[in-house]
């Protein structure tokens, strides 16, 4: 569900740089999805250069929904019993890997201006082509811009192993995890008998 989200606002991000630009039908995306931390590799860095680059730099639980509904009822009153879903919020950079730093600037400034002017997600809400992504998946993401120090920008870059590019960083909100094993199951409790209860001293 994470890469699904993460297409998801990469559709649109993409489709809003290419009105913005004017580009021609059928141009190459300018934002992808990469690891950032690999422009060292030959083999890998030749597909990131001159792009905004999408990174996955971390991702948490959000812990004040843990206590979710875990179980389901079904018509028939049957009830299915499961785990509660997990709730994550991923922590997304967006890198801008120009060689013309002019060019980085003006593509990142186009990234911060997509997310203030559009900061939900959901697949029915979205236009332009979503391969694989039902319109009526169950992906909600919000994206907030998150504003870290000059120490946090600094461990950020020293654990990615890179120098530093213009980049942002936003945090998307929720991405549900949801595995639909039933753990157990039973029917549901219709009346309780209490015509057995002993009420001698």
């Amino acid at each position: 569900m994470i890469f699904e989200a993460l297409t998801l606002v990469l559709a649109q991000l993409n489709q809003h740089i290419h009105q913005a630009d004017d580009s021609p039908s059928g141009s190459t995306d300018p934002v992808i999805l990469g690891n950032i931390s690999q422009l060292d590799n030959p083999s890998i860095s030749t597909n990131l250069e001159n792009k905004v680059v999408l990174t996955l730099v971390n991702l948490s639980e959000e812990a004040t929904l843990k206590n979710d509904q875990t179980y389901t009822r079904t018509s028939s009153g049957h009830i299915n019993y499961h785990n509660p879903p997990i709730y994550l919020n991923l922590h997304l950079l967006f890198s801008a890997n120009y060689t013309n730093y002019d060019t980085a600037l003006k593509r990142l400034t186009q990234v911060i201006i997509f997310f203030q002017g559009k900061n939900k997600f959901t697949p029915a809400s979205s236009t332009g082509s979503l391969q694989n992504i039902s319109p009526v998946a169950d992906i909600t993401l919000t994206i907030d811009l998150m504003s870290l120090n000059l120490e946090e920008v600094n461990h950020m870059w020293g654990f990615l192993g890179g120098k530093q590019l213009p980049s942002v960083v936003f945090c998307g909100r929720l991405v549900k995890i949801h595995d639909q094993r039933i753990r157990d199951s039973g029917g549901s409790v219709e009346e309780i008998d209490i015509t057995g209860r002993d009420m001698t001293l």
